[in-house]
């Protein structure tokens, strides 16, 4: 009777062991997914920067973003850099439910738009059949 009590109590302290196990990788798994999501938050933003027609003020941008049905904060620090010609973007995202923590950050960079020159009409070939278009 003795070694069955035993024998349980090792049983017990395997299966505690395992249920531990189990919720510190469905712990992570969910971290991880979040920090997933929180990177192309980060990453659609230094995006929409980058292709704004202006460059953006120097100083901190912040905004919301959804993506994967959860509501996400982001705040974008702009800065000079030593070319001229280069702003560096320091974007920080959290849940839109906790502000405070940052999930993940991005570091970016983004080079001064090239000026509009327009493009010039291309002059259309004359035609194989006497320099009619087909239709």
């Amino acid at each position: 009777m003795l070694e069955v009590l035993i024998a349980l109590a090792v049983v017990a302290i395997g299966m505690l062991a395992v249920i531990g196990t189990a919720a510190t990788s469905t712990r992570r798994a969910g971290e991880l997914r979040d920090e997933t999501f929180a990177h192309w938050v980060a990453m659609n933003e230094l995006t929409t920067l980058r292709l704004a027609p202006a460059w953006p003020h120097l100083g901190t941008l912040k905004g919301y973003s959804d993506m994967a049905g959860q509501k996400w904060g982001w705040q974008a620090a702009v800065s000079k850099t030593s070319d001229p010609d280069l702003l560096r973007v320091d974007i920080a995202v959290s849940s839109a439910l906790a502000p405070k923590a940052v999930i993940n950050s991005l570091t970016g960079f983004i080079g001064r738009p090239l000026p509009m020159t327009p493009v010039p009409s291309a002059s259309v070939p004359p035609q194989a059949n006497g320099g009619v278009a087909a239709p």
